[in-house]
């Protein structure tokens, strides 16, 4: 794991803040608690997102070792009480992003690379593999022929089963092109290639809903109806913030998050509502952290993960947001055992898993994965 980078590339509370409403308020003793459930025998090893549905949990990210030239895929799925990781179809690589469907459609995207000579390797591919409740696949996405570089960001399952991919290639000028692509269920159907033009330099997370309506965010939010993409108007208090994690609950309902640049506390989290109108900065602590992801546990209370490197702020490296009593964005929870935090998701039940790296990081590298779980 590599420190301070957006995942799909690797705050002082001024300005508008909104006023967050969840199905039950908090009182200020209702502290949950996180149960870590991390995998064993996972040293050198890194989950970079998780998701639920239907009664099926992944967690995606990578292992390292000598073996792995850099490093492996790893895809790992919740038995109920552990983990398995069922073999993976390419040997040396990366996965970022992973969408869950149903417990026999399953997607995973990252990037593959392959060994060059006795000790190096290629500069990858996009990676692309679906597992239909029995195996992982590779799915080879209908890029233009002949291209050379390519690369995906982020996957998503609509409620209709359909699979919406986010990635890119160079074409034979060597300039980049970015192109969303929607296959049916499974992969079977067929692929379409959709522009993938979002007005964003990178998009890091999808989310896809009714009506082929999707929501891209990377260097900020950007919205495609069917036909194109429209970039949206965020607060400029909020110019040059990176966001990692998306969740749309309704139209009128779309929480994101992720970070900007401070030049006194380095990184300030940042969080931003759209309530049907306009997007607007929600308030978060003055203090050094970046959010990687938000969830919603089953009072509608929202909880965001993320990473701090501050020592005072948490020495263990874990950055979890939750309302206090006044409906204020607070650091209320410390996952035991967790260190940097890079995903989230809830369950039909309501409980909120998160998945990243262990506590102990050092030069950048978590010793192992985490996976915790609470409610």
């Amino acid at each position: 794991m590599f420190l301070s980078l957006p995942r799909a590339a690797t705050a002082l509370a001024v300005g508008l803040a909104v006023a967050v409403t969840t199905a039950a308020s908090p009182a200020a003793a209702d502290i949950h608690t996180w149960r870590d459930i991390s995998p064993s025998d996972s040293d050198g090893s890194v989950l970079f997102d998780i998701e639920t549905a239907d009664g099926a949990t992944w967690a995606v990210g990578l292992r390292r070792d000598a073996t792995t030239r850099p490093f492996a895929p790893v895809a790992m799925r919740w038995t109920g009480t552990g983990w398995e990781a069922p073999a993976q179809p390419a040997a040396h690589g990366r996965l970022a992003d992973v969408a869950v469907g149903a417990p026999d459609e399953v997607w995973a995207v990252g990037t593959r690379h392959e060994t060059v000579g006795e000790d190096g390797w290629d500069g990858g591919r996009a990676l692309l593999q679906h597992w239909d409740g029995a195996a992982w696949s590779e799915i080879v996405l209908p890029f233009p022929e002949g291209v050379v570089q390519t690369s995906v960001s982020a996957v998503d399952v609509d409620a209709d089963g359909s699979v919406w991919v986010y990635g890119g290639y160079a074409d034979a000028a060597g300039q980049y092109v970015s192109v969303l692509f929607r296959g049916d269920a499974g992969g079977g159907g067929g692929w379409t290639r959709l522009p993938g033009d979002t007005g964003l330099a990178w998009v890091s997370q999808l989310e896809a809903g009714p009506g082929g309506i999707v929501h891209a965010i990377g260097d900020g939010v950007s919205r495609f109806d069917g036909t194109a993409w429209t970039k949206q108007s965020i607060p400029r208090t909020l110019d040059g913030a990176l966001l990692d994690g998306i969740e749309v609950r309704a139209a009128d309902d779309i929480w994101a998050v992720g970070h900007v640049r401070d030049a006194r506390l380095w990184r300030r989290p940042v969080i931003v509502h759209f309530d049907g109108q306009a997007w607007r900065k929600v308030r978060t602590p003055a203090e050094t952290g970046q959010l990687y992801d938000i969830a919603f546990d089953g009072a509608g209370r929202p909880v965001a993960v993320g990473e701090t490197q501050d020592p005072a702020v948490n020495p263990s490296g874990n950055y979890v947001l939750t309302l206090d009593a006044q409906g204020v964005f607070t650091r209320t929870e410390e996952p035991p055992g967790a260190g940097y935090l890079y995903g989230a998701t809830a369950d039909a039940t309501g409980r909120v898993w998160t998945a990243g790296g262990s506590a102990g990081a050092e030069g950048g590298m978590s010793p192992s994965a985490y996976a915790g779980i609470r409610g």
